[in-house]
């Protein structure tokens, strides 16, 4: 069966995505200073150090140039042929960990999402199959409840500054 000219443009669309993450950072040539000699004075790391540990979890301490593939699990990159494509060093460790705190964050907020809205959506079928409740009351609550569900489908955008570079 032949493809739709949308599935085509979303296959190159995606293509293209892939080939721009595999592509080395365009300003990687232009370094002199190492990114782990970098770290040893800048001071913003710290924040970094502090967001995380409020999270419960260790910032990942960038001392050498060793890079992604060191530090990977070896259970999650079994099998894969490049797990870290255009990643070197610990510049490319760091990158491979601010998409990877993104992808996780995303994930972590769409299970959030799913445990509330299965939750709220449970307090409503209660509401209609209550015969207990009054109905002023219970109009009033599932009111709420359904203005509760009509944010959690609301998407939220967070702006980060660039931090990768390709194709240039």
């Amino acid at each position: 069966m032949a493809k739709t000219s949308t599935e085509r443009m979303r296959e190159k669309k995606e293509r293209e995505e892939a080939a721009h993450r595999a592509a080395e950072d365009s300003a990687h040539p232009y370094f002199k200073e190492t990114f782990s000699e970098f770290l040893s004075h800048e001071s913003n790391y710290s924040n970094v150090e502090i967001a995380l540990g409020l999270a419960g979890i260790e910032a990942p301490l960038i001392e050498n140039e060793q890079g992604p593939e060191v530090f990977a699990l070896e259970d999650v990159i079994a099998g894969v042929e490049n797990p870290f494509p255009g990643a070197s060093g610990a510049i490319g460790r760091a990158e491979i960990t601010i998409d990877c705190l993104i992808d996780a964050a995303m994930e972590l907020a769409i299970v959030v999402q799913n445990y509330k809205r299965q939750e709220i959506e449970a307090r409503l079928k209660e509401l209609e199959n209550s015969d207990t409740a009054d109905r002023a009351t219970a109009m009033k609550e599932a009111v709420k409840l359904n203005k509760i569900l009509d944010q959690l489908d609301k998407q939220v955008r967070r702006s980060f500054p660039q931090w990768k570079v390709t194709g240039i």
